[in-house]
């Protein structure tokens, strides 16, 4: 019961939030809202290519979604060239550069 209480909380406290935080669940599922809001964020050029996005804690601290949901979002960004992820290191805006033969 105490669960649901503060799941309820914080989807209350997600409504009020400004840009960038995922909006209370609907008929969507946290990662594909997390996805949509970077992908969105990306395209508008908050980070150019080559610079580093926050880390996956930051992010999901930001969202306030537990960190496989922001990994899952950024696999799926990694799949459509809008990110690349050097592991251990950072996920980086664009794709990653091919090296040429």
């Amino acid at each position: 019961m105490r669960q649901h209480v503060q799941l309820d909380q914080r989807k209350e406290q997600n409504s009020q939030c400004d840009h960038g935080t995922v909006p209370p669940r609907g008929s969507r599922k946290p990662y594909e809202q997390v996805t949509d809001d970077l992908r969105k964020r990306l395209r508008a050029g908050e980070w150019p290519a080559g610079t580093a996005l926050p880390s996956t804690e930051d992010l999901a601290s930001h969202y306030q979604v537990a960190k496989g949901t922001v990994t899952r979002a950024l696999r799926i960004l990694a799949d459509e060239g809008l990110v690349h992820t050097i592991p251990r290191w950072a996920t980086i805006a664009g794709p990653a550069e091919q090296n040429s033969p």
